[in-house]
Order: structure tokens, then C-alpha cells, then sequence
């Protein structure tokens, strides 16, 4: 019985290890995700200032009403 309880704990240990192990992956996966998405939403702010100034260049203020 002692031998039985010995693998079942090495087992779930064994398991917690790979689970921690996925966590560390996915957190560092969702980091990197994270840090995209701020570059991606930059990217769009940045292009609708540029998209506003070409409208006001080409309509002018008038158009904005």
C-alpha cells in the first residue's frame, strides 16, 4: 500500500510540475500577446490622427460638422 501511495504522490507531482510549467508558458504567451496588442492599438491611433489630418487637408474643418 505504502509503494501504491508512494507512485500516486510521485504521479501528482509529476502533474503539478507540468501544469506549473504550462501556466509560465501561457502567462509568458499572454505577456508577449499583450505587448502587440498595445503596439497594434498604437498603430490604429496613430493612422486615424493620420486618416483626420488628410480629411481636414483635403474637405477642411467645415466638413467636420
Amino acid at each position: 500500500m505504502d509503494t501504491s501511495l508512494a507512485h500516486e504522490n510521485a504521479r501528482l507531482r509529476a502533474l503539478l510540475q507540468t501544469q506549473q510549467d504550462t501556466i509560465r508558458q501561457m502567462a509568458e504567451y499572454n505577456r508577449l500577446l499583450s505587448q502587440r496588442v498595445a503596439a497594434y492599438a498604437s498603430e490604429i491611433n496613430r493612422l486615424k490622427a493620420l486618416v483626420a489630418k488628410l480629411q481636414r487637408m483635403q474637405f477642411g474643418k467645415s466638413s467636420e460638422k
